[in-house]
């Protein structure tokens, strides 16, 4: 009988131990880690929360990621994928208005981006 006021105490200290101490007992703190990741999360978010929209989490690629794609798609470029419009995505995209009667200068303007199909 003596052993049930032990572990009553036992159970109180652990009840008031922190979630980082308790170990094994981590399951009786799982309500109070959920609360303190939210108020984390909710400060780490700050200002952002009311600028940002969560629906637009996905970014649309840029103009020039979709050219250089739709470039090698149909067989004018074979470098790399990057969005960065250089010296291979300006000779290949040049390439192409050639060939569709565009004036080649190996720029992104709206008749090259109609012939691309990406307006």
């Amino acid at each position: 009988m003596k052993n049930i006021p032990i572990l009553a105490l036992g159970a109180v200290l652990l009840a008031s131990a922190s979630p980082a101490v308790a170990g094994p007992f981590n399951f009786l703190f799982k309500k109070q880690q959920q609360q303190q990741q939210q108020q984390h999360d909710h400060h780490r978010q700050g200002d952002r929360h009311d600028v940002r929209d969560h629906r637009d989490e996905r970014r649309r690629p840029s103009i020039e990621y979709r050219a250089q794609l739709r470039l090698r798609e149909l067989g004018y470029y074979r470098g790399r994928i990057d969005g960065s419009f250089g010296r291979g995505s300006q000779s290949a995209l040049a390439r192409f208005q050639r060939d569709n009667r565009l004036r080649p200068n190996g720029n992104l303007n709206k008749n090259t981006l109609r012939a691309l199909r990406l307006i």
